[in-house]
């Protein structure tokens, strides 16, 4: 005889940890801040294989090392500032950045108390991988959408953002030139 399994058996009723399968068409799971975080998840998992693993590097790494490329001579603090990320968060980012040779530390000859941010050779020709990196996986991610829904998608996330982040306002990444880079 089959065992009639967990759910059909008296002595074992569905764990309280299995929640109920739910219709897709469930509000909860329909509702668009799920949806974003569901894309941030399949954006996450398609990325870890895009580069090789001498090339993987945190997007909050590769985003401060596009606003130093794109600014150059930047303290940690104003890099900090102009990505709103926590400024020890940045520290440990610049660190991993000057240990992979992509970015220099140097103290600022016009203030000796902080520190100058600059980007390597090396830092501005991993960017440049990194960009195409990210715009093969842009077309992998969204070939589904035509580029006239794509653009319209984007503008329309854009909108969203800049109503909480004026750094979005007019459809400008955080610093000149950071596009797409940390996807």
């Amino acid at each position: 005889m089959a065992d009639p399994g967990p759910a059909k058996r008296p002595d074992r009723a569905p764990s309280a940890a299995t929640p109920p399968a739910a219709s897709p068409y469930d509000p909860l799971l329909r509702g668009p801040a799920y949806l974003v975080a569901e894309l941030m998840k399949l954006i996450r998992r398609e990325a870890a294989g895009t580069l090789p693993g001498a090339e993987r590097m945190r997007p909050p790494a590769v985003l401060v090392l596009a606003c130093v490329a794109a600014e150059g001579g930047l303290s940690q603090r104003q890099v900090s500032e102009r990505l709103r990320m926590d400024p020890a968060d940045v520290v440990s980012l610049v660190d991993i950045l000057e240990e992979s040779g992509y970015l220099e530390r140097r103290r600022d000859p016009a203030d000796r108390r902080r520190y100058r941010l600059d980007a390597t050779e090396d830092g501005r020709l991993f960017l440049s991988r990194r960009r195409e990196a990210s715009r093969r996986l842009n077309q992998r991610l969204f070939a589904p959408l035509s580029p006239q829904e794509l653009e319209q998608f984007t503008d329309m996330i854009v909108r969203v953002l800049a109503r909480h982040d004026s750094r979005f306002a007019e459809f400008g990444p955080p610093c000149a030139g950071a596009d797409d880079t940390p996807a």
